[in-house]
This record gives structure tokens, C-alpha cells and sequence, in this order.
């Protein structure tokens, strides 16, 4: 991942005066369900997701992240109690045009996953930190005008990391490695204005990951919801 992440900062360095970049940020809200060996726990979340993407007409790179927020109405269970999930994204990839007219795109880049949850009812705190690779696959297409439709398809088949759970009343700690897949895709409709974009649209995840050692499913997280996104455009 160290190649790719300095691949990244290399054509972010390159293109940075380059047309087709922007700054920008999207509003997410996520209703969801996540999944587990205890059982199913219902939730809604909204948060900031920053993004950037630097580049040519046949190149660029482009990152987007979301700070640790947590998910404010999430149920309570019998085995967990009032367990209320904080989580952080990092998503980074190189992109290059694979068609005349640079409408689709295929890109190479990495995702990272940063999570806590206290579980009040094991008087435990579980946090883990997950990366690996991740495919892009993009288009971007006009309709009429200034008018403009954008999909996104993105895929980390193979993240790597460690549950850590911290006891609360002294008990000992666990640590359990554990592999997990993600998929995350979006599509939107936009239109442009001087030297803003703005996109509404629609974008869902699917997680999910079990423990190396047992084979057991740790959990899964499938969520669907509205975005709005505003960008900056630079010439």
C-alpha cells in the first residue's frame, strides 16, 4: 500500500494545476442495517465526506474521506446494550480514461476503515483500523447543457486489520485479526453553474468481514441513502 499511497501524492504533485480538478465535500445520510453473531441493529447516519480530484482529460487522482462520526439513533441489543458505532473512511485511487471521450474511467487506489464501538453490555470497547486495495470504476457522461450524469463503482475485495476489545472493568484485552470486502457505488445527477457542480443523487455500502482464526462472521454493515455534493472547480 506504501507504493500506491506515494503513487498518489506524485500525481497529486504533477497535476495539481491541471484542468478537471476540484475540491468539494458531500453530504451522505446512510439507513442501515449491521449484522452480527448477536444478532441485527437498525441505524441512520449522516456525515461530511471531503474530496479532492487533481488531474488531466487521460489522468487523475482523486480522495475523498469522511472524519470519525458516530451513528446517533442506533438501536439497543441484548448483547451489546446501547452499542453506538463512530467510524472514519479513507478512499484514494489514480484514475486514467480507457475510452476517446474520457467518459469511463478505471482507476487503482486503497481503502481504509477506522471504527469504534463501546458494547456497554460487555463493559468492552472494540476498535480496528482495516485497509487494502481498492478498484475504481467511473463515468461521467453529459446530457444536455451543462447538465451532467455521474455513476461510481468502487471495490476493495481484501481489507486487513484487527479487532481490538478493551475491557472496562479490568478484564483482558482480545485482539482478533479479521478480513474484510467492501463494496460502494453511487449515482448521481448533476449540472454546473460558473465554476460550481452540484450533484444529487443516491449511494450505498456494503461491508462485511469475518475472523481469520475461526472463520465466524464479525459483522456486516449494508446501508443506503441520499447525497448532495457541491464542488469547486479550478481551471
Amino acid at each position: 500500500m506504501r507504493r500506491i499511497a506515494v503513487a498518489l501524492v506524485a500525481l497529486l504533485a504533477l497535476t495539481a494545476q491541471a484542468p478537471h480538478s476540484y475540491v468539494g465535500v458531500q453530504v451522505l445520510t446512510v439507513i442501515g442495517v449491521h449484522r452480527d453473531v448477536a444478532g441485527s441493529q437498525s441505524g441512520v447516519g449522516a456525515g461530511p465526506l471531503l474530496q479532492a480530484r487533481l488531474g488531466g482529460r487521460r489522468f487523475a487522482a482523486q480522495i475523498e474521506g469522511i472524519p470519525v462520526v458516530g451513528i446517533p439513533r442506533q438501536g439497543s441489543s441484548a448483547a451489546y446494550g446501547q452499542a453506538t458505532p463512530s467510524i472514519g473512511i479513507f478512499n484514494g485511487e489514480v484514475l486514467a480514461a480507457v475510452d476517446r471521450d474520457a467518459k469511463l474511467w478505471f482507476g487503482l487506489g486503497e481503502t481504509i476503515y477506522n471504527q469504534r464501538t463501546p458494547l456497554p453490555a460487555q463493559s468492552q470497547v472494540v476498535s480496528s483500523r482495516l485497509a487494502g486495495l481498492r478498484y475504481a470504476l467511473s463515468y461521467h457522461g453529459q446530457t444536455r447543457g451543462t447538465h451532467f450524469i455521474e455513476a461510481f463503482l468502487g471495490a476493495a475485495p481484501m481489507l486487513s486489520g484487527t479487532d481490538h476489545y478493551v475491557s472496562s472493568i479490568g478484564a483482558a484485552n482480545v485482539d482478533k485479526p479479521e478480513r474484510a470486502s467492501e463494496i460502494d457505488a453511487s449515482l448521481a445527477f448533476g449540472w454546473q453553474r460558473n465554476a460550481s457542480q452540484w450533484l444529487v443523487g443516491v449511494r450505498t455500502l456494503n461491508f462485511a468481514a469475518r475472523f481469520i482464526k475461526t472463520g465466524e462472521a464479525a459483522d456486516r454493515n449494508v446501508g443506503i441513502g441520499p447525497l448532495v455534493e457541491w464542488r469547486h472547480l479550478f481551471p
